[in-house]
């Protein structure tokens, strides 16, 4: 029996995406914040900038996310839509990556 090797995709530069591309993105974590979406749902929004620009993660019903705080690397791969205003991923694909030594 083969396994495949996981294929990491293409990463786009987040000042180069636009609303409704499918993306995967990777940039620092450089803010946390819970707000309520409706009937007492909350939403976890992280905004995540790289080099170019920035957009925002959002976690539906979830008021945190084991791994992610200030500072944290993220690699987040979805459809960006619109939240607030702003360039989001909601409920994206994330993984949480590991400074480089």
């Amino acid at each position: 029996m083969t396994y495949a090797a996981a294929v990491t995709p293409p990463r786009s530069a987040m000042g180069d995406v636009t609303w409704r591309d499918e993306v995967t993105v990777e940039g620092r974590v450089r803010s946390i914040r819970v707000r309520p979406w409706a009937d007492g749902v909350h939403t976890l929004e992280v905004t995540v900038f790289d080099e170019s620009g920035g957009i925002e993660a959002i976690f539906l019903g979830r008021r945190t996310v084991a791994g992610i705080r200030l500072g944290t690397t993220l690699r987040l791969s979805g459809c960006l839509g619109a939240h607030h205003g702003r360039l989001a991923i909601l409920n994206p694909v994330y993984e949480i990556l590991l400074p480089e030594r």
